[in-house]
């Protein structure tokens, strides 16, 4: 990594890459960053956790987190970057969530370029949208002032993302990178792996407020008894009770009509999406939305809320509906779970939207941007 004292160009922080959508983010950006930073004769470290430690090249640097598992939005995280930045002494950091890192106000820290990601303005909305308190609101808005007026750039994983926080700071400089398919859904399935073998309908995700899971299951009440498809929740488990107490309740007055599925191995879960008939994706807010793309990529027809985001991410691989209207939801349930053709035109739509997408996105945008950035040495 250069010569002994040279300042590394950038350090990326990698601690979340075990989560499900920033971890896929992580993923995409450490190799997209290795090559471009290759090109560029630029030099990288990323910051890691012991347990989570991701596969680099051989001239990329890992340093790992002190304290080690620092949750999201923590005293712990801030320390663990003020002694990683001490340790490293970048020329640059980029951390993929939004809470700034207060060290880079330190003298001694103050030259350090930043780059931020805000994957949507969630955190920023009202309660009923978002489950947020006015107290965590307004944390996450000073957190957003901060990240705007000291980020070179803040980048967003879909236009519509970043016109919505710009509302909020109209002086940043935001750029839109959006996030890929990782290519292991490309391949095909297991269906012996599926943890669930007879007909169903898949939501797939965690169970915050944002989501919208009531509405889901008040339009699935509506249909139970009109169409085979079990409802499947997948990747909550647990959590469902402690995260949105609506949605144990409705689920529970379904009874066997509803299964539950925490968090599986990629192989189990790949087979669970490509089984399912149709994947609900019934969000009031994303950033992106990432659920619909693996399902699109693994041959599944989805179902979308009507939103600017999603609306940007799914294109016309998906069909549409009021993420506030249970009966416009039950309508299509109805329709695309009793008609094969039906729903193997809209899988048609999404696998040739997939494709396409996959093939047209800047997958080397944000590191090409910072290195645009980085200082001469």
């Amino acid at each position: 990594m250069g010569t002994p004292g040279e300042r590394v160009d950038l350090l990326f922080d990698a601690r979340h890459i075990d989560q499900s959508g920033i971890g896929t983010y992580i993923t995409v950006q450490i190799p997209a960053l290795e090559d471009v930073f290759a090109r560029h004769g630029r030099t990288l470290a990323v910051l890691a956790d012991r347990d989570y430690a991701p596969d680099v090249g051989a001239t990329t640097s890992v340093v790992y987190s002190d304290p080690t598992n620092a949750p999201m939005y923590s005293l712990h995280e801030q320390r663990a970057w003020d002694h990683a930045l001490d340790a490293v002494r970048p020329r640059a950091f980029w951390t993929p969530h939004y809470p700034f890192p207060f060290t880079l106000l330190r003298p001694r820290h103050r030259d350090v370029l930043a780059f931020i990601t805000v994957h949507d303005d969630n955190h920023l909305l009202p309660t009923e949208i978002s489950g947020q308190s006015n107290l965590r609101r307004a944390y996450a808005r000073a957190m957003l002032g901060l990240d705007a007026r000291r980020a070179r750039i803040l980048f967003s994983p879909s236009q519509a993302a970043a016109d919505a926080l710009a509302a909020y700071v109209p002086s940043a400089r935001f750029v839109v990178t959006p996030i890929p398919v990782g290519p292991q859904w490309l391949q095909p399935a297991d269906p012996g792996r599926s943890p669930v073998q007879d007909k169903f309908l898949l939501y797939l995700g965690n169970v915050k407020r944002h989501k919208n899971l009531p509405l889901l299951l008040e339009a699935y009440a509506q249909v139970q008894h009109d169409i085979p498809h079990r409802l499947v929740i997948a990747g909550s488990g647990a959590s469902v009770k402690m995260l949105d107490e609506r949605v144990h309740e409705l689920a529970t007055t379904l009874g066997e009509r509803v299964q539950m599925i925490g968090r599986l191995d990629f192989d189990a879960l790949h087979a669970l999406v490509a089984a399912a008939d149709l994947l609900v994706m019934p969000s009031l807010n994303e950033g992106a939305g990432l659920p619909p793309l693996e399902a699109m990529a693994s041959g599944t027809a989805v179902l979308s809320s009507r939103i600017p985001p999603l609306r940007e991410t799914c294109g016309d691989g998906a069909d549409y509906f009021d993420p506030y209207d249970p009966q416009e939801l039950a309508a299509l349930l109805r329709r695309y779970c009793l008609d094969d053709a039906a729903r193997a035109g809209l899988q048609a739509r999404g696998h040739t939207h997939v494709h396409r997408r996959q093939a047209e996105i800047p997958t080397h945008a944000a590191a090409e941007a910072i290195c645009a950035e980085l200082p001469r040495r």
